[in-house]
């Protein structure tokens, strides 16, 4: 008696990977490894334009020089030995006036090689409300500081900053009432300066307007 012959036995290897099979696999295997390495770009791109994470206030060696030698001549400076820093503020700035004042300083420390933005007001107020409307009156917004670290500080420079690049009307919430700040020129071009020395130094991106 003889056995059937088993149609269903399994190809041989070299019947199974044919020339075309193998060009196709390798085709979509290249195309797998190029997918999850975009997605992963992409997903890292993400995550530095989100804002989580802190930003670097660090000062390189460069941009130490370029502000002692070509930008320091600008502004008065107070040396902190207890804090190991110096407060860099404008020498045009405002200093004492009968209406509020909104300034801001630039301190280095030297030591860490960092650099930080520090609001000073001639106000105790917080949170300090500013709103502020362009000339036409066409559009208007609301900037919240409500005090705190030197990244608190730094977000509030930084939304301020797109705001001065036309001149505004600005007011504050002082003791629930609405006055103005920085109304003229010369305030507001004075604090676009300081900050744009700040970003300059730390290398820190400037917003957009």
């Amino acid at each position: 008696m003889f056995l059937r012959e088993n149609t269903f036995m399994p190809a041989k290897k070299d019947e199974i990977f044919t020339p075309e099979m193998v060009k196709i696999l390798k085709i979509f295997g290249l195309g797998s490894i190029l997918f999850v390495f975009l997605l992963s770009f992409f997903n890292e791109r993400r995550a530095d334009n989100s804002g989580d994470s802190a930003p670097e206030m660090r000062v390189g060696t460069a941009d130490r020089m370029y502000f002692h030698n070509m930008r320091a001549s600008n502004y008065e400076r107070e040396g902190r030995k207890d804090a190991k820093m110096s407060i860099f503020r404008h020498r045009k700035r405002t200093q004492e006036a009968a209406y509020p004042l909104l300034n801001f300083s630039i301190l280095i420390n030297w030591v860490k090689d960092e650099a930080y933005i520090y609001v000073e007001p001639n106000f105790e107020e917080l949170p300090i409300h500013l709103r502020w409307k362009d000339e036409e009156g066409v559009q208007s917004g609301e900037v919240l500081f409500q005090g705190g670290d030197k990244f608190a500080h730094y977000y509030f420079a930084r939304e301020l900053f797109p705001l001065l690049e036309e001149p505004k009307q600005f007011e504050l919430l002082l003791e629930g009432e609405w006055v103005p700040v920085l109304e003229n020129e010369k305030e507001q071009d004075i604090l676009k300066t300081t900050l744009q020395d700040y970003f300059r130094m730390t290398n820190l991106k400037l917003p957009a307007s």
